[in-house]
């Protein structure tokens, strides 16, 4: 009628043995591989900054430029030193050398649009970096500016 199933004791301990086994080592993986650091990628939340070799770069020089004012009625600037990161585009170097003029002309334009406020934000900077070599780049025939670098600024 009813039939007995027998399990060998040393088939089940095994079983169980097995079951933990690959179940400590797949919590173990999962760890790793949450933990892991990503080269290039920082641990902190929401902060990426991917690790790379520094290409050719181009000092622009310093900037002291008024800031928009809202209300008009307190004068405020902004004093910076930008260094343009280039691809390694040949005659890369040679435009902007050449486009010097019309590069800081952009750059001030872009600072004397900004208040005060605007560049306090958190991401600002960030923000006017992007918009710098943005701009930088419908003007140039060869090559592309890679990133701006904020040497120095002072923001009174």
């Amino acid at each position: 009628m009813a039939r007995k199933v027998e399990i060998d004791v040393r088939i089940l301990i095994f079983a169980v043995a097995l079951i933990i086994i690959t179940s400590v080592g797949s919590a173990f993986a999962a760890y790793l591989m949450i933990t892991k650091n990503i080269p290039g990628v920082t641990t902190e939340p929401g902060v990426y900054v991917h690790k790379r070799e520094i290409g050719p770069t181009y000092e622009l020089g310093n900037f002291i430029v008024n800031l928009s004012s809202p209300n008009g009625l307190q004068s405020r600037f902004v004093r910076t030193e930008i260094v343009l990161e280039l691809d390694n585009s040949k005659n890369l170097e040679a435009e902007i050398q050449r486009r010097e003029p019309q590069i800081r002309d952009r750059i001030i334009s872009i600072l004397r649009s900004r208040s005060v406020d605007q560049l306090s934000s958190p991401d600002s900077l960030n923000t006017l970096k992007l918009d710098i070599v943005t701009e930088i780049n419908n003007m140039l025939i060869s090559g592309t500016v890679m990133d701006a670098y904020f040497v120095d600024l002072v923001i009174q």
